[in-house]
Order: structure tokens, then C-alpha cells, then sequence
């Protein structure tokens, strides 16, 4: 099964569910027998997410490696920046290569947010999708330099949360 007509997502805010929302997605289109694949940015380094032992045939996830500053404080800012568009270039490739159906770019706004991402460069990646390819971005921040270029844009705000009364993550739930 192809796709014949694909759209884009923007999938952002403060609230928790858009990695969620985008792996519900991506395990519905591979179900139909399309093939998917999900880049991680920024999710690098020992806080394991979860997702990345999911084994579905036709669902192939890949993490950058990279890690937020947040996490990392001592982050040398400028090779972050390069490693990033160097991602980027690679799901480029695969977006173009008619191999998958589906590309999701987890947390590439939050890289954009951050400044380790201009968004001329991300809005060039969006123009560059196939007409057949479902394109997802996730993470939180400012997605306004890119909307215009989206066909669905999905604010996720937190109302409550286990976070603001100091509750730890736990795994296979918030990563």
C-alpha cells in the first residue's frame, strides 16, 4: 500500500502525548502496511526512551544520538548544531527515498525552539517532502515559522500534570 496523497503535522505545546500521538499514528499506518520511520532529536544518552524497543515490522525508529542542553549543560552548542542538520540531511534522505510512507521528526521543534535549528533550514526539509509522504513534527516551542507549511497543527496544553508535585518520570509512560 502506498500513499497517494501525504500531509504534514505539527504536533507541539506544553503538554504531555505528542511523541504519544505520533507513535499512535505511526503504529496505525504501519497496521495499514505502511512503512514508517521515526528520527529521535535531542533524545540521545542514558534517559533511554522506551519507544526504541518497539519492534513492528514496517516501523523502524532511529535516535541522532544527540542530547538536549538541558540534560547536558556542558553541550558544545555549535557541534550540537551541526550534528542536528547532519540528522536532518540523513531523514531528508530517507524521506526522498521512497522507502517509507510515513517520516516523523520527533523533537525537531524543540531543536528549532532551541536555536539548534533555523527554521529557513526545517522549512526547506518540509518543501522537499514527496507529494505521498505523511510527514510528522513534534516537540514543544515556537512553531510559528513553520505553519504555514502544515496541513494540521495540534497544541497539546497541559492542564495537570504528576510533574507539579514533583512525581519522577517513569518508564513506559512519560519515556
Amino acid at each position: 500500500m502506498r500513499l497517494t496523497k501525504g500531509y504534514v503535522h505539527i504536533y507541539t505545546g506544553d503538554g504531555k502525548g505528542k511523541t504519544s500521538a505520533a507513535l499512535g499514528l505511526g503504529l496505525r499506518a504501519a497496521g495499514a502496511g505502511l512503512k514508517v520511520c521515526m528520527i529521535q532529536f535531542l533524545k540521545g544518552g542514558a534517559g533511554r526512551s522506551s519507544e526504541r524497543d518497539i519492534d513492528i515490522k514496517g516501523f523502524r525508529i532511529i535516535c541522532c544520538g544527540q542530547v538536549h542542553p538541558i540534560f547536558f549543560k556542558k553541550q558544545d552548542i555549535p557541534r550540537l548544531k551541526k550534528a542536528i542538520s547532519k540528522d536532518l540531511k540523513g531523514a531528508r534522505d530517507k524521506m526522498v527515498s521512497k522507502k517509507f510512507d510515513v517520516i516523523i521528526l520527533d523533537e525537531i521543534i524543540n531543536a528549532l525552539a532551541g536555536g539548534f535549528l533555523d527554521a529557513p533550514e526545517l522549512a526547506r526539509f518540509i518543501r522537499a517532502r514527496p507529494a505521498n509522504v505523511e510527514l510528522v513534527l513534534t516537540g514543544r516551542g515556537d512553531t510559528r515559522p513553520i505553519e504555514s507549511l502544515a496541513d494540521y497543527v495540534t497544541y497539546f496544553k497541559k492542564l495537570k500534570h504528576p510533574f507539579d508535585s514533583r512525581a519522577r518520570a517513569r518508564r513506559g509512560i512519560e519515556f
